[in-house]
């Protein structure tokens, strides 16, 4: 008989290394990807508001130096109209100065009372004509209806030839700088005629009289 011999198993003596292998989840990778991605999108979203922010940071400090110079510039033009702002009203005033200068020197007490009364007309009507050239323009009211606008009356009386509540004399003239009335003109008003106007003549006179010596300084009163 054959012995039998039993035939040893083989064994593994060394247990054979488990390896464990690290699987990423699905989809992670590409959750990393878009993380990374918005990270960059975001930072470069910053840099465009900052460079935006300095940009009208920029555009804020020049336009305040500018309006500050603006501001400057106006003042400065605001003070030199208040200062030489007559200076073209002056200049249309200046012949008639020069013209006085010369009569003074010209013409004495022995002088010719019609050269005298010539000069003073002349005179007279350049330095109106000066005045219109800057816009003062002397009323006309003699005839004209009373209107308490232009006209302060300083007398009323009755009159056969100008009409009621119209001026019959002035005594004082008004004046108007373009469409504004900077001097009313003193000016005496008819009551109409009345009865007993026989008799008026001579305290109408009077008080025509009353009005122009208030208004003029060079009437001698005595």
């Amino acid at each position: 008989m054959f012995n039998k011999t039993s035939r040893p198993e083989t064994q593994q003596d060394t247990a054979q290394p488990s390896f464990t292998e690290e699987v990423a989840e699905p989809g992670a990778q590409d959750q990393d990807t878009a993380s990374d991605n918005e990270i960059s999108a975001q930072s470069a979203d910053n840099e465009n508001w900052k460079e935006k922010y300095q940009q009208l940071q920029e555009q804020y400090t020049r336009l305040a130096a500018d309006f500050e110079n603006f501001r400057k510039r106006s003042r400065e033009e605001q003070d030199s109209a208040l200062r030489y702002g007559a200076q073209k009203s002056i200049m249309e005033l200046l012949p008639v100065l020069d013209n006085l200068d010369r009569a003074n020197t010209s013409l004495n007490e022995n002088s010719d009372p019609k050269t005298l009364y010539k000069s003073f007309s002349l005179m007279q009507k350049q330095l109106l004509d000066g005045l219109e050239s800057i816009g003062v323009r002397k009323l006309n009211v003699v005839g004209q209806p009373f209107d308490p606008q232009l006209h302060e009356a300083v007398n009323r009386m009755p009159s056969n030839d100008i009409p009621e509540n119209s001026i019959m004399y002035e005594a004082q003239s008004g004046y108007q700088l373009h469409d504004k009335v900077i001097r009313p003109a003193l000016v005496v008003v008819s009551t109409g005629s009345a009865e007993g106007a026989s008799a008026e003549p001579a305290s109408a006179g009077a008080g025509k009289t009353d009005a122009e010596n208030r208004a003029n300084p060079f009437t001698n009163k005595g």
